[in-house]
């Protein structure tokens, strides 16, 4: 298992470096404006739908086909993955005929702030992009099953490709002068995704049939579980929402500003332990479903140490360095300098919550883990309606950057109810989390000094030159200091990888 997740890591930064070229290929070629403006909602209103349903189906499918193969067998696990297959390909249908009648009327759901010129040009993109519902609700069930199955490799790979198309199709759309192009290539790269994945599925031994039975039980039971997980799920995604919307009325290009902030704390978060998270969900429900309590608590004792190690300083600097890594990736983009300052401060204020969000996931997939999905809907309902207070109040006096402080303020508020709430299964903060919570932040706190002092000798280089001194900087820092203050989680990773790596070399 280490060694799959030391691979995964990888394959997930070089997603996420991807990712960043895909963001800056848009910013450079096409800037801020209303058309992007348009792309974006248009883009987002499958994937938000069925991002949705598929983490629902995603979360409360991994628990239940490890009771299925474990009060059964695996022949009737994969029966089962075959009947829900079908069930959502009928659903999807539905949601199709119904997005693609009346896209205008979505698109104003997302976004009412649009003239009607975007908001027809939104239309007619929504009409081309909901046709990638098929495919998403695929690929969730597809990656769930692979997972199950340990090929963990496979799903996090798949990323990698994915950007590639996306950063092609968004210069051939630039080339031709045609950004309708740009739409059908979003929609290809989650239809490769399928493809991709499919023969590796076929590998599993898994056979395709359309055989519909509506009364597996089962399939009675997973929807009792993940109602509530899509219920959930879709609380986060109309957070996005009603940023989105509330944005939308602040002016043009402004959804685009904050897509680009919100997408660069995403792409950091994900470096952090967002995959790993992703790999040890299944081992944290076949742990529950074994009924292997005590094993579960160490592994989230050590999760939790992981998230310390990685996400705070991370979120340090962020802050720290929030201009120079805005303007180092946007500087030769179409952005103008109050856009890329606008998104830096957001990227700055949406950062505030990056320790939250790790440990929020790590929570959520603890309570799914024990089949428990109404408590994370009841603490989500309670930051959904906060996030829209502080958004309208946030958003008078500090504009883009004011929604994502509402943001992360909810977040953080959610994440504290979350861990309040995993008492009932005798889960905490323990003594050593607490304690590598102090050294990391100690660490985190004297990087983030010298790297603020190192501003004033550093002004007069290149912003290419800055980062990598800012990075070698605050990176060796940061390293010096857990050492020094004997922070013995990162000693024995750093201790892992060289023994993999060194295996590697001998090979």
């Amino acid at each position: 298992m280490g060694k799959i997740i030391i691979v995964a890591i990888i394959f997930n930064i070089i997603s996420k470096l991807l990712a960043f070229f895909r963001e800056l290929s848009l910013a450079y070629f096409f800037g801020a404006s209303s058309l992007t403006d348009a792309y974006l909602v248009a883009i987002s209103i499958p994937t938000t739908i069925f991002g949705i349903i598929g983490s629902g189906i995603l979360n409360g499918y991994i628990p239940m086909y490890n009771h299925i193969r474990e009060t059964s067998n695996t022949y009737n696990a994969k029966r089962f993955t075959n009947n829900f297959i079908n069930i959502m390909l009928l659903f999807s249908s539905l949601i199709f005929l119904l997005g693609f009648s009346f896209s205008r009327i979505l698109v104003k759901l997302f976004s009412f702030g649009f003239d009607k010129p975007t908001l027809e040009l939104a239309s007619f993109y929504t009409k081309i992009s909901i046709f990638s519902i098929f495919p998403i609700i695929l690929v969730s069930i597809f990656s769930g099953f692979l997972q199950l199955n340990n090929k963990f490799l496979i799903v996090a790979f798949i990323s990698i490709p994915t950007n590639f198309i996306y950063i092609i199709g968004t210069y051939i759309a630039y080339k031709n002068n045609n950004f309708t192009m740009l739409v059908f290539f979003s929609c290809l790269a989650v239809f490769f995704q399928f493809i991709f994945l499919y023969p590796f599925v076929l590998k599993s031994k898994f056979r395709y049939r359309f055989k519909i039975n509506i009364h597996d039980k089962n399939l009675h039971s997973l929807l009792i579980l993940g109602i509530p997980i899509i219920i959930g799920t879709s609380l986060e995604q109309i957070n996005a929402l009603i940023d989105r919307t509330i944005a939308s009325t602040l002016g043009t290009g402004t959804i685009t500003i904050l897509n680009y902030a919100a997408k660069l704390n995403g792409a950091m978060l994900s470096l952090s332990v967002i995959a790993i998270l992703n790999i040890l969900y299944p081992k944290f429900s076949r742990l529950v479903s074994e009924n292997k309590i005590d094993l579960l608590r160490v592994e989230i004792v050590h999760i939790i140490n992981m998230i310390f190690i990685f996400s705070i300083p991370a979120m340090v600097g962020i802050i720290a360095l929030n201009e120079e890594i805005t303007l180092f990736i946007f500087e030769k983009s179409n952005l103008d300098k109050y856009s890329i300052w606008t998104t830096a401060k957001s990227f700055s204020a949406y950062s505030l919550c990056f320790v939250a969000l790790c440990l929020r996931d790590l929570a959520t997939k603890i309570f799914y883990s024990f089949k428990d999905s109404k408590t994370p809907v009841i603490n989500s309902s309670i930051g959904i309606i906060l996030n829209i207070i502080l958004n309208i109040i946030l958003s008078k006096y500090f504009g883009i950057i004011g929604i994502a402080m509402a943001t992360s303020i909810s977040t953080i508020f959610i994440t504290t109810l979350l861990f309040f709430n995993l008492k009932k299964y005798k889960i905490k903060f323990e003594k050593s989390n607490k304690i590598i919570f102090l050294k990391v932040s100690l660490a985190s706190i004297i990087m983030f000094l010298v790297i603020f002092s190192s501003k004033s000798f550093l002004h007069s280089f290149t912003i290419y030159k800055r980062m990598f001194l800012y990075l070698l900087i605050g990176g060796v820092t940061y390293f010096l200091s857990i050492f020094i203050l004997k922070v013995t989680e990162f000693r024995e990773l750093i201790r892992s990888v060289y023994q993999y790596l060194k295996k590697l070399s001998q090979k």
